[in-house]
């Protein structure tokens, strides 16, 4: 393998074309084919990324550098493999950026193979590529590939961590939870304040505000630690209020309202034992659960 070799991607979207930036500007890797969709959004991504070369294909010049795969979990589950055998030569390595498919679907491309998840919201490449200094990127496969990206990754800004692929489904599970249903319960949340009168602008800044607070409690302490609000505090009268706005809310919104309910109830027991109010708050969280 070169001592700097070339990274060349297939499948440019949002993560690929900001990892592919932070990466290249490293310093550590050169430029290479960058193929997508199309030939038009290829050039895109090279715009993006102030490198590389647009193609419609890959082709000999993927010899001996490495190949980063910004599929869809979808492709790599289904049509990689036919994918892979379209390779006009082998890379030195391939590694892809999914959270639940394993970098054993890329054996048939190169020797050394790895998956590695940069735990970041992709949303707006821009954004990610300039806040990507200390991202966790949780990686698993072949020991060469893994020693080969980690100084990259980390000298790229990234905080890597390695872990075994079995682990993988529920680790994928974990991150989704911990992000996409954080946007969930924010949207959930605005739908709310939207109701108490305030604007758009205000709602994002003060829950967000508030939702950072949580999260910073909860990197020093665990959920049951932090949890807090009338709900642990087994407050029937408060909890009681809070219904009457859910009321309002679209069917799925208020059965989305009263399912956390019902779960915060249960972490608050674990907390601080039952209580005589859990089975009527238990219940007012039960009347939209049909």
């Amino acid at each position: 393998m070169s001592s700097v070799p070339r990274l060349h991607v297939l499948g440019c979207g949002r993560a690929a074309s900001a990892l592919a930036r932070r990466l290249l500007d490293t310093g550590l890797l050169r430029p290479g084919l960058v193929v997508n969709r199309s030939l038009e959004s290829a050039r895109r991504a090279v715009a993006f990324i102030g490198a590389g070369q647009a193609a419609e294909n890959l082709d000999r010049r993927v010899a001996g550098g490495w190949l980063m795969l910004g599929l869809p979990d979808g492709v790599l589950d289904t049509t990689l493999p036919a994918l892979l055998t379209q390779l006009p030569a082998a890379p030195a390595l391939a590694f892809h950026l999914s959270g639940s498919v394993e970098a054993s679907v890329l054996r048939s491309a190169a020797t050394a193979v790895a998956a590695v998840h940069p735990v970041r919201a992709f949303s707006d490449p821009g954004y990610a590529c300039e806040h990507f200094a200390g991202t966790w990127c949780v990686a698993e496969g072949d020991e060469r590939a893994l020693s080969s990206l980690c100084p990259v990754f980390e000298a790229a800004g990234g905080r890597w961590l390695a872990f075994h692929a079995r682990d993988k489904a529920a680790w994928h599970a974990a991150t989704v939870a911990a992000s996409n249903f954080l946007v969930t319960i924010q949207a959930l949340a605005r739908q709310l304040a939207d109701r108490a009168g305030l604007t758009e602008a205000q709602s994002a800044e003060v829950l967000c505000d508030l939702q950072q607070g949580t999260l910073d409690l909860l990197r020093q302490g665990s959920p049951r630690q932090v949890l807090t609000g009338p709900i642990e505090r087994g407050d029937e009268a408060a909890c009681r209020r809070l219904m009457s706005p859910v009321s309002g809310l679209e069917v799925e919104q208020a059965r989305l309202f009263s399912a956390l309910g019902r779960a915060t109830l249960d972490l608050a027991r674990t907390k601080r034992g039952g209580r005589a109010g859990d089975a009527s708050i238990e219940a007012m969280f039960s009347l939209t659960s049909d």
